[in-house]
Order: structure tokens, then C-alpha cells, then sequence
């Protein structure tokens, strides 16, 4: 009988339950490990042949070439990003889904339409920025920058603005423009690549855009572009002069990226992070995205966690002075 009590003993168990763990510990090290098992998912939020489309699925296919599987782009559209969000936060974190991370993340959780926010999701790494430009119809009044921002001020809120949604960087770079330059603009939700035929057709006096979106109609001579919010100016358009040359202090861009659910492992992170950067410091990917109107800028996980956070808090101040920030 007390042989058999010592087989069951309180320490027997436990040094049995420690072991269980550590063997089930080594077994996701080595899945880790082994990792990508099977294709890669980088889900994206945004329209199939949108500006941020097209550059997932060409980064993907750079990336694809050295990961040892594919690295596929699946659309989950819906709530201005939050189901494609909401069903990588809820995904094993294996790193087989992966989010195409952008400004998104910090609008998303300011308006409380996620029940998380960028703390939810384990950097993998920045990729580039994305301008914000300024765009009016080829017929508009407003030569510059200054012309508008002085006919709005004289015009309190007739001065109507389209957008590719309420709460998107399209709408928070107007949204701190009107605020810097102490005007008041009436702001217009679209979808995706609604806004500018909304423009040409005369039925808004402006339109906030990512260059990309809008190419094609300002090389057409149909649309012109006041400013652009980036720090300095893009190679697509060198004549066209900053918010900050136009007199408006501000400086603010969309910024895209890779990122996984919290607790994927460090293995895979440590994988994936240099085959990103090996894409975006090639010249394939520097001319394909410097073409669109973006900047290509690689940032470390450690590095893109930091800028994440300082983006979240800059945007939380921007929507909490424009009312849409929820407690």
C-alpha cells in the first residue's frame, strides 16, 4: 500500500506534469523551426486592385521566392478592415497568418471598432510609407495649397472633401490639415476609388488620395494636386510642394507592414523579418513602390513596434480633437 500511495505522491505528479509541459514546449520549438509548413497567408483589408493590393501582392511575390513556400494574398474586406483584423487576432499563431499591417490598426481600435489594438499583434516589419495627396478636379479655382486654405477660411465648412472612409488616414490627414490651418471642411466618406469619380464629376470640390489611387487621372490632366503630407516631396510628382511648403505644419503618412498574431513564435519571427527586408531593400521592389508614390523603409520588429506606438498615440490625439476618438 505505500509503494503504490508513492506512485501517486503530490511531487510524482508534479514532475510528471513538468515533463508533459517541456516535451509539449520542445514540440512547438521544433514546428517553429520547420516553419513555413504549408503556404503563407497575408490576409489584406483592402479591395483587390486597390493601391495597398497591389503592393501586397507584389511584395509577396518577392518574399515567396526565398520563404520555401508561397506566401499567398487573400481580401477580407468588411468594416473598414476589422474582420480582416478581428480573424488574424484570432488565429494560431504559427505564422501562417499574417496580417498586411497599416495605419488601419490604430483608427480601427481609437474608434473602438475592434475590441483590441496593435498590442494584439507581434511585428514583423515595416516596409514604407504611403503620402497622402491633396487632389482637386483640373477646373478647380484653387491653384495652390494656400488658395484653397484661404477660400475655406472665408467659406466656413462649404469646402467639401471626399475620403476613402470615415476614421482612414484619407480622412485623419484633412481631418489635422483643416485643424492646422484653422479652417473647417466638410469631409466625405467613399469606398474605394469612389472619391475621384465623385471629383471629376463635380460633385465634391476635393478629394483626399494615396497617390497610386489617383496617378492614372492627374497623368490624364483631369485631376490636380495641391500638396502631399509626407516630409518631403515624391518622385512621381517633384513639382508638386508639401503641406509644410504650403504654409500647413503637418506631416503625416500611411504607413504598411507585416505583423502576426501576439505569441507566434520568435523562430518565425526572426525567419521572416530579414526575408522582408532582403524584398524591400531590392531594386525591384524600390522602383515597383517608388512608382506608386510610396517610400520603401524596412524597419526591425523591435523598430517598427516603437513607431506603431508613437503612430497610435499621434492618431488618438488627431481623433480626439476632431470628436471621433471613443472612450
Amino acid at each position: 500500500m505505500n509503494g503504490r500511495r508513492d506512485v501517486f505522491s503530490p511531487v510524482r505528479v508534479i514532475l510528471v506534469l513538468i515533463a508533459a509541459l517541456l516535451s509539449l514546449g520542445g514540440i512547438g520549438t521544433a514546428a517553429a523551426a520547420e516553419w513555413p509548413a504549408r503556404q503563407v497567408e497575408l490576409i489584406n483589408p483592402f479591395a483587390a486592385g486597390a493601391a495597398a493590393d497591389i503592393q501586397a501582392r507584389k511584395l509577396a511575390e518577392i518574399i515567396s521566392r526565398d520563404l520555401g513556400q508561397p506566401m499567398v494574398v487573400r481580401n477580407v474586406l468588411g468594416a473598414g478592415g476589422a474582420i480582416a483584423y478581428t480573424e488574424v487576432n484570432r488565429a494560431k499563431p504559427d505564422g501562417h497568418m499574417l496580417i498586411w499591417y497599416s495605419g488601419a490598426i490604430n483608427t480601427l481600435a481609437a474608434r473602438k471598432q475592434i475590441a483590441f489594438d496593435y498590442t494584439a499583434f507581434e511585428p514583423i516589419a515595416g516596409v514604407g510609407i504611403e503620402t497622402v495627396s491633396i487632389a482637386v478636379a483640373k477646373n478647380a479655382p484653387w491653384k495652390d495649397l494656400k488658395e484653397f486654405v484661404a477660400y475655406a477660411k472665408a467659406n466656413p465648412g462649404k469646402v467639401t472633401m471626399g475620403n476613402s472612409g470615415m476614421g482612414s488616414v484619407t480622412h485623419m490627414v484633412p481631418v489635422a490639415m483643416a485643424s492646422k490651418a484653422g479652417i473647417k471642411i466638410t469631409h466625405v466618406p467613399f469606398g474605394t476609388g469612389l472619391a475621384m469619380a465623385a471629383l471629376m464629376g463635380g460633385k465634391i470640390d476635393s478629394s483626399s488620395q494615396h497617390p497610386a489611387e489617383v496617378f492614372n487621372q492627374v497623368k490624364a490632366g483631369e485631376v490636380r494636386i495641391l500638396a502631399v503630407s509626407s516630409e518631403k516631396r515624391i518622385n512621381i510628382w517633384p513639382n508638386v510642394p508639401t503641406m509644410k511648403e504650403m504654409g500647413v505644419d503637418l506631416e503625416f503618412d500611411q504607413w504598411r507592414g507585416i505583423a502576426a498574431p501576439k505569441g507566434t513564435p520568435q523562430l518565425v519571427v526572426d525567419k521572416l523579418s530579414p526575408l522582408v527586408k532582403k524584398a524591400v531593400e531590392s531594386k525591384e521592389w524600390i522602383d515597383f513602390a517608388s512608382g506608386l508614390g510610396s517610400t520603401p523603409r524596412y524597419l526591425s520588429p523591435a523598430a517598427f513596434a516603437k513607431f506603431v506606438a508613437t503612430v497610435d498615440k499621434e492618431t488618438r490625439e488627431i481623433m480626439e480633437g476632431a470628436g471621433l476618438l471613443k472612450k
